[in-house]
């Protein structure tokens, strides 16, 4: 069965979703990926397809209406991006150095996602 990483930022529509599309193109065998918002926007970001157009990972861009948290059930792993401290219990917090959306802001995260699937993949199986 799979594993899932959850990646939750204020509002679901921008910064969780670019850090999704780069997290899925290195993903372990076995990990699947979604995203959520605190308080979601009524759609995804400008900013998230326009960060990730000429990337190779543009077609990973989860494009659904963004979701609350009560819509993902059981994530093996949550990645809270940019949210308040102890904003979802448990959770991995990650406070982005360039916090912009712009291509630091975009490479930040993707590097923090790729070293993410690396951690995970030297991980044994549960």
């Amino acid at each position: 069965m799979g594993r899932t990483v959850l990646f939750v930022c204020p509002h679901g529509a921008g910064k969780s979703r670019i850090a999704a599309a780069w997290f899925a193109r290195a993903a372990p065998p076995g990990w699947a990926v979604t995203t959520a918002g605190l308080e979601p926007q009524p759609q995804v970001s400008v900013h998230a397809p326009r960060l990730l157009a000429g990337s190779g990972v543009e077609h990973l861009l989860d494009e659904e209406l963004p979701r609350p948290l009560s819509a993902i059930t059981d994530p093996a792993l949550t990645v809270t991006i940019d949210c308040p401290p102890g904003a979802v219990a448990g959770a991995v917090e990650w406070r982005l150095h360039h916090p912009d959306f712009d291509e630091r802001m975009t490479a930040e995260l993707r590097d923090r996602a790729r070293e993410l699937a690396r951690e995970l993949a030297r991980e044994p199986d549960a």
